[in-house]
């Protein structure tokens, strides 16, 4: 079950998310999913998020999960959130 992306959150290219989903708060921080925008220091811009849960979604676009990609290849890295996908729920708090 991998964990939700939210803003702040880094990837393996050391940039970080810059956007989240107004309105959505999980443990203080926005979730992000597919087109918003995340920094890259290693490609030197400014790139969306291309991959998304095919069943968590936020006004029909799919948040982005641990694991998953920006345009420029860059791997999304989740930090202080135990909350997780598990089908079409999500699971907050999860013990690790």
């Amino acid at each position: 079950m991998p964990e939700i992306i939210r803003k702040d959150d880094s990837t393996d290219h050391g940039g970080l998310v810059l956007e989240g989903f107004p309105r959505t708060n999980l443990n203080g921080k926005p979730m992000a999913g597919v087109g918003h925008q995340v920094s890259c220091p290693k490609c030197e811009g400014v790139f969306p998020i291309v991959e998304g849960s095919p069943t968590y979604k936020v006004n029909g676009i799919p948040v982005a999960l641990n694991g998953m990609k920006t345009a420029c290849g860059a791997r999304l890295l989740a930090s202080g959130s135990k909350a997780r996908v598990d089908g079409h729920a999500v699971r907050d708090h999860l013990p690790e």
